[in-house]
């Protein structure tokens, strides 16, 4: 049985990939921002938040830390929108 460190480590590994893929001139936000993602919200979640702000429009002038806002954003959002709906 996987170890939750081991689960973790893979979750991260697979979303740093994932960011890399969809913005690939932007270095992925810092460590701290994927901890506190990593512990507040599901894995679904933040790849889904990824995945939908890889497709928008203004994605060119993106920063590192416009990046990580705009996923903190995305998946408050959800989360929220979970809570209304149950």
């Amino acid at each position: 049985m996987e170890s939750h460190r081991d689960t973790l480590k893979r979750q991260y590994t697979t979303l740093i990939a994932a960011f890399n893929a969809a913005f690939p001139s932007i270095e992925p936000p810092l460590p701290d921002w994927w901890i506190l993602w990593l512990s507040k919200y599901d894995f679904g979640d933040i790849r889904d938040a990824i995945e939908k702000l890889s497709r928008h429009e203004l994605k060119d002038r993106f920063s590192q830390e416009s990046t990580g806002r705009a996923i903190s954003s995305l998946l408050r959002d959800a989360a929220l929108r979970k809570a209304v709906l149950s």
